[in-house]
């Protein structure tokens, strides 16, 4: 196999800081390549599932020289990639649960983290406050963080304890009354989508290529090769296959060996303005007599509030938020935060995602979710097919490694050694402070790192792609069009959910600005001017399935 020609070119393509074009043209391309057989050579790997998992697992194939296609049946990081806490951390809680090796690993790759992906991983203080009868006292935080920071290898900053007094200086927000003190401790946050999005545009910048709207429907063997049979009757050809498909993992893709893998777990959470909750930092809150805590977090001019943590069946697509989610998620939070707050009338939007854990092996149907693991597990069933079940977003690097590790090991190959944990996700020379004090690069650097400067560069040369989609809202025209162009968008959805977090974050869930971006969208497609409509239809079923809220007229 020619991996020293693939990886050098590879290496060509990873100085480029602008990445890969992904846009109409290129998506049509690689499918009709793909169902002409204009390319008969089978693919090296394929990697069914664009979540993180996936995105991991093709970008250390195609950086060890393998040549990888990812296919999936809706947009990337479409489920739980794009569902998550947006939280990058060790896991304090799994400490009580006995998961040493869990945390450690965590800890090591958010420091990895730290590195490769900068700009979209940042470090942040956590106060976790503890109240007269809370099931983990004080004493026993101080604990578990002393730990924590052993496991952590000293390498951030340590955790603090701190008085009721200094607590409440600290964190004017937080009720007085049964308050023992807190401790800080530093984890991180994230964005989630794009933490996927640019792990996959690292992939592609090694070789790879990505087709997403395309479900698998089966997978079988032909003598030495799996073949993947696509809705639309195509079918990919691979030497190997890898199942990332979260919580659609299953039988219908793996056969016997995915019959009772997973329990479902669902997580809501709820966004309010941060003028209504003006936390100075996140905060842990323990829910009462449960092993369970939720985060409330700053998110720039918004807060969000969650995880609930509940048994799940049926689509994990069709996980919604209902009123009882949030005068459940109000009612625990309500305990140490204003409830004044937490009221359905301030309620910008909200998400709900589905986790797929591994099932225990003495897991009956009713079984508390938050008991499971959260660690992974690797199947291989009769015919060869890899699969990989559970895990967290904090670990999915070193789940990739070990995955490709398996795959390597399955075709008799020697790969060069895994080089994710080194390698920036976006290549070239970070932003330096002078630079992110230029007249847009604050707003950009955070979702973009050094690709910034060039659309910083393109709002000079036309003024007007500077302007913000909603005023309070720190989302560009420039990124529009660089979605449309440059980030694999096929549904208006996909720019507003998952390339920028508008539905999330604006009180009526983008759809003022749904129009316009549909138009260039559709232009973009070469699509009638009928399909405006049809998107914005589209978006509505989908945002209200979601969030649970009707949106308005655009």
């Amino acid at each position: 196999m020619p991996a020293t020609r693939r990886n050098n070119r590879a290496d060509a393509l990873a100085e480029q800081v602008a990445p890969p074009a992904w846009g109409p043209a290129e998506i049509r391309a690689l499918a009709d390549r793909i169902r002409t057989g204009a390319d008969p050579a089978p693919w090296d790997l394929l990697v069914v599932g664009a979540g993180i998992t996936g995105a991991g697992i093709a970008r250390d194939a195609a950086m060890r020289g393998l040549r990888v296609l990812v296919v999936d049946g809706r947009d990337l990081a479409f489920g739980t990639s794009s569902r998550s806490s947006r939280l990058i951390h060790g896991g304090v809680r799994y400490l009580e649960q006995g998961e040493i090796g869990l945390v450690y690993e965590a800890l090591r790759e958010r420091r990895r983290l730290y590195k490769i992906a900068g700009h979209l991983v940042a470090p942040v203080q956590f106060l976790f406050p503890a109240y007269r009868g809370d099931r983990l006292p004080l004493w026993k935080l101080r604990v578990g963080l002393t730990l924590y920071d052993a496991l952590s290898l000293y390498r951030s900053r340590g955790h603090r304890t701190l008085g009721p007094a200094a607590t409440r200086r600290l964190e004017p927000l937080l009720v007085a009354e049964g308050l023992r003190g807190a401790v800080s401790y530093e984890d991180a946050v994230t964005d989630d989508a794009r933490l996927t999005l640019t792990t996959l545009q690292s992939a592609r910048r090694h070789g790879a290529e990505v087709l997403t709207y395309s479900p698998v429907v089966a997978l079988r063997r032909e003598g030495p090769l799996h073949v993947a049979e696509l809705a639309d009757g195509v079918r990919v050809q691979a030497r190997a296959v890898f199942v990332a498909a979260g919580p659609w993992t299953s039988e219908k893709l793996l056969g016997a060996s995915g019959r009772q893998l997973l329990s479902l777990s669902r997580g809501i959470h709820i966004v309010l303005k941060a003028a209504d909750l003006p936390l100075r930092q996140p905060v842990v809150v323990q829910a009462a007599k449960e092993r369970r805590i939720l985060f409330v977090v700053p998110w720039g001019a918004r807060t969000y509030l969650g995880t609930t943590d509940t048994a799940y069946e049926g689509d994990p697509g069709a996980s919604g938020v209902t009123t009882a989610d949030a005068d459940e998620l109000f009612r625990m939070i309500g305990r140490i935060l204003p409830s004044q707050g937490l009221r359905h009338d301030h309620i910008v939007s909200a998400w709900s995602g589905v986790r797929p854990l591994v099932r225990a092996a003495s897991a009956a149907g009713g079984d508390s979710t938050v008991e499971l693991s959260r660690s992974h597990r690797i199947v291989e069933t009769e015919t060869g097919v890899f699969a990989l079940v559970g895990g967290k977003l904090t670990t999915y690097r070193a789940m990739a490694e070990e995955a490709v590790d398996k795959v390597e090991a399955a075709l008799g190959l020697h790969l060069p050694r895994c080089s994710t944990h080194r390698l920036p996700l976006v290549p070239g020379r970070p932003l330096t402070p002078a630079e992110l004090g230029m007249p847009h690069m604050a707003e950009l650097a955070g979702r973009h790192g050094p690709f910034a400067r060039e659309l910083a560069a393109r709002i000079t040369r036309e003024p007007a792609l500077g302007e913000r989609l909603i005023a309070d809202l720190p989302y560009l025209w420039a990124e529009v069009d660089h979605a449309i162009a440059a980030e694999g968008c096929v549904h208006i959805e996909d720019i507003l959910r998952r390339r920028l977090p508008l539905a999330l974050t604006d009180g009526e869930l983008g759809i003022h600005v749904a129009r316009p971006i549909a138009e260039r969208l559709v232009a973009a497609w070469g699509r009638p001017a009928s399909a405006v409509d049809e998107e914005i239809e589209r978006y509505r079923e989908l945002m209200h399935r979601e969030t649970g809220r009707s949106l308005g007229r655009c």
